[in-house]
């Protein structure tokens, strides 16, 4: 009898110890929360959104404090109390503004705080060195007569109160980048080519925006005058099933899930799937671009006696056994010369790409500096390479009828900032001295 109840005894402490072991386990935990600050910055401008993720696998999160601290002194930015038990990881949003809270400009520590549910209330406090800079950032517009054409590129100079992040014009949705230029007269103001919508109207959205590191911000609106309007070709090509049959075997090395398709599927996958890919691609390359000008300053190089056989921005609908298939929009000019004709540079820069690219065929890309970007496409041969500095009118190439093209002729486009434009602008003597030069020369008297 006294050894079974020794037994009993010990059950029940072991009980007991296992008991109070899984009570504390559970209600007096000692693992603290974690706390990430989702975004990387080291400034605090006026205004700041502050995205902090919390988490606490044991308890769950308590509360999260938002406060910053300068010169021993502590400005409350934000709170918030989790209610009840059970929430274990959460993201929060927060505005940080010093101005409402009467700070200064100066060094700060941005603080997040985390309190768990644990009767132990176990914190977790992550502090961020940040400046803080409320002078606010300005912008000012030196050149003029914004005069544009529907596809085609203006150009805007202006100039900055303080160092920036980021600057540029936002246009028609599309953001382009700024790059600082010295003008003639030794002083500095920033260059921004942008592509012109072609639906370009008077409720077009364009203005010069700008940010800086403490999340400052500007805009500055431009005035503008759409000179033309516009007016395209609607063409209609026919292609034969030969022609399909024919480019998607040339096409199947590159692109494998063309075979075993059939002749209308196939011209399908070539002129939507093939031709997005390609364009993907051109974007992607055109970005990659030098901040300084590469170019000489004049009008650039048409091929030389070529004759155009269609323009930007056309409409083509296929017709398969004259009934529509498909259509496509131009995005550059086909100029037609003798087989194998040589092809220039169109002017000064350095070659992006010089390799096969789908539907473009043998294609090369050349920057030119500062967001514009020439492309040459169908081409028999290469006589540049990637890498190589090229001067205005060098042979980079040969005119042929690779890629989706039924003959020999140069596909020759122009991009500013990833967009195709017109590129007969840029061919033009006269478009570059009023909208390029003269507007440089503007700026520099401004300043």
């Amino acid at each position: 009898m006294k050894k079974a109840g020794m037994i009993v005894s010990f059950l029940v402490a072991v009980f007991a110890v296992v008991a109070v072991s899984a009570l504390a386990y559970t209600y007096l935990e000692w693992e603290k929360p974690q706390v990430k600050i989702r975004e990387a910055f080291d400034m605090i401008g006026r205004k700041r959104a502050v995205t902090v993720d919390v988490a606490d696998a044991r308890s769950g999160v308590r509360s999260v404090a938002v406060s910053l601290v300068q010169k021993d002194r502590t400005f409350d930015v934000d709170s918030e109390e989790v209610p009840g038990e059970g929430v274990f990881q959460k993201r929060l949003a927060f505005e940080v503004n010093p101005r409402e809270l009467k700070m200064h400009d100066g060094p700060a520590v941005l603080q997040v705080k985390v309190v768990d549910y644990s009767p132990l209330r176990n914190t977790t406090v992550v502090r961020r060195n940040v400046t803080v800079d409320m002078v606010p950032l300005r912008v000012s517009l030196v050149s003029m007569a914004h005069n544009v054409n529907p596809g085609g590129t203006c150009m805007a100079a202006y100039t900055l109160s303080k160092p920036v992040q980021q600057s540029g014009v936002l246009c028609g949705g599309v953001f382009s980048p700024g790059y600082p230029q010295l003008t003639k007269g030794g002083k500095t103001c920033y260059v921004c080519y942008f592509p012109v919508p072609l639906d370009v109207s008077g409720a077009t959205v364009m203005s010069v925006t700008a940010s800086d590191r403490a999340g400052n911000k500007a805009v500055a609106p431009i005035s503008f005058y759409i000179r033309t309007t516009w007016k395209y070709n609607a063409d209609k090509l026919s292609i034969t099933p030969d022609f399909i049959t024919r480019k998607a075997a040339e096409f199947m090395q590159d692109y494998p899930e063309l075979e075993g398709k059939g002749v209308e599927e196939a011209f399908t996958y070539i002129n939507v799937g093939i031709r997005r890919q390609n364009e993907d691609a051109i974007r992607k390359v055109s970005l990659k671009t030098s901040p300084r000008q590469l170019w000489d300053g004049g009008e650039f190089l048409m091929m030389k006696n070529g004759a155009t056989r269609a323009r930007f921005g056309d409409r083509r609908t296929y017709l398969l056994d004259a009934r529509p298939i498909g259509e496509s929009l131009h995005q550059g000019v086909d100029v037609a010369s003798t087989g194998h004709a040589p092809v220039e540079a169109a002017n000064g820069g350095v070659v992006l790409f010089a390799s096969n690219l789908g539907i473009y065929g043998n294609t090369a890309i050349i920057d030119h500096g500062q967001g514009i970007t020439t492309i040459y496409s169908h081409l028999s041969g290469f006589e540049a390479n990637e890498g190589d500095q090229v001067k205005k009118g060098q042979v980079i190439g040969t005119t042929g009828a690779t890629g989706w093209a039924g003959g020999d002729h140069l596909h020759v486009g122009l991009l500013v900032n990833g967009v195709f434009v017109n590129p007969i602008e840029w061919w033009d003597p006269h478009w570059i001295r009023d909208n390029v030069l003269l507007k440089l020369e503007d700026a520099g008297a401004a300043l």
